[in-house]
């Protein structure tokens, strides 16, 4: 079938292009709309110039973005909606990508499926595909509704990196001024209070506290600032060492949990991901003691894998969802109308239902803590700044009215 080059705009209004294999132009432009894409130029490929990227002895380390995992599952979604064979789809998602390791791992699952492999299976296989996908896929498989199995993965999929850019989002302003007021307090220290330093101690009268506290500062500080340095990229390489070492990240992880603000954002945030995942799993046909595996093996952190472990145990032998978030150890993760909701659902029958509606309370609460947050922290940071300033200024003017008073005095 011939080949055709691409360039269009997705919902977003992102530019993209590609290539797309079809029988003709009007079938191209067909396909490129059911993947939800604006097309903005066509052409049949010709010539037979070599592709980017092409595989080599370095492919395996060339990253594959989220992004671009999640797009190629939702075009994978519209092309077996429009009635494409599972095997061609992957063919032409192959030929089309431009990613070398993506293409790779493309081509090792078509040749999984070509072989008799379920998709399941063939996507498990490679880590760059959540255990979600391949849970929600198998169900597909034996409902006969793959496509659909697909589109609700990556629903769910975009949904999760939607709320972990709202976060970064809201974050990221208070992050710009925390670093400069950081380098403010360097630059004030290492540079203008050495500058002035021995202006303050040539002037006479007795000088006001805060004068003689810049001085002390001055004195101690610049001196010792490699120092002082040295050891903050420490602090920070260990607190960095803590959450990428096992046995370290756990207690890491607790001591988070422990923080009055951070923490309660940090376990929102695990009950929005636990409840979103488990009503979609449920929702889709997958077992409770294998939702729990895929959820426990989507989510990162290593408290509550740890307690989704246990729970997996309890389920095997009989025992009730609600009745292991009811658990003492469970309580400092999910508080006590998680169990509540969840053990209603299991009496009437609804238990995704009760799952989706905890998600839906505990992201508007996600949101609101967020929100109060940060209205609370960007004024702190600005005062934080205009302290600084003010001192030192008040320190100077503590000084030469000082000194005026002494020379008036003689």
């Amino acid at each position: 079938m011939p080949q055709f080059r691409y360039r269009a705009l997705d919902a977003g209004g992102r530019a993209i292009r590609g290539e797309v294999t079809a029988a003709d132009p009007s079938q191209a432009a067909s396909l490129l709309r059911r993947q939800g894409l604006l097309v903005t130029e066509l052409r049949e490929e010709t010539d037979a110039r070599p592709r980017p990227q092409e595989e080599g002895g370095l492919s395996g380390w060339v990253p594959v973005r989220q992004g671009d995992v999640l797009l190629t599952l939702k075009q994978l979604a519209s092309l077996l909606r429009a009635g494409v064979s599972l095997s061609v789809s992957l063919s032409v998602l192959e030929r089309q990508t431009r990613n070398a390791r993506l293409r790779r791992i493309l081509r090792e699952v078509r040749e999984a499926v070509e072989g008799g492999t379920p998709l399941s299976e063939a996507l498990a296989r490679h880590r760059v595909f959540p255990k979600l996908v391949s849970s929600l896929v198998q169900t597909g498989e034996t409902s006969g509704l793959l496509d659909v199995s697909l589109e609700r993965a990556t629903r769910y999929w975009e949904e999760r990196m939607a709320l972990r850019r709202r976060i970064l989002s809201g974050v990221l302003y208070p992050a710009i001024v925390f670093v400069a007021a950081i380098g403010e307090a360097v630059f004030l220290i290492a540079y203008v209070i050495p500058k002035i330093l021995p202006l303050l101690q040539e002037l006479g009268g007795e000088l006001p506290w805060n004068t003689l506290l810049l001085i002390r500062i001055g004195e101690v500080v610049p001196p010792n600032l490699p120092k002082i340095g040295l050891a903050a990229l420490a602090l920070v390489g260990f607190g960095v060492l803590s959450f990428r070492v096992p046995s370290l990240r756990y207690y890491a992880e607790r001591v988070l949990f422990s923080l009055p603000v951070l923490g309660e954002i940090l376990r929102y945030s695990l009950i929005v991901q636990f409840a979103t995942t488990m009503a979609l799993l449920l929702q889709s046909g997958v077992s409770m003691l294998e939702s729990l595996r895929a959820t426990r093996e989507t989510i990162g952190n290593t408290v509550l894998r740890g307690l989704l472990s246990e729970m997996e145990a309890a389920v095997l032998e009989g025992k009730g969802l609600s009745e292991t978030l009811q658990w003492p150890q469970a309580g400092a993760l999910f508080p006590p109308m998680v169990g509540s909701m969840v053990q209603v659902g299991e009496e009437t029958g609804g238990i995704d239902g009760a799952l989706e509606m905890l998600a839906g309370v505990y992201g508007e609460l996600l949101e609101t803590k967020i929100a109060r947050a940060l209205s609370l922290l960007e004024p702190m940071l600005l005062v934080v700044m205009g302290g600084m300033v003010a001192f030192v200024a008040s320190a100077l003017i503590g000084a030469v009215l000082a000194s005026y008073g002494a020379i008036s005095h003689h």
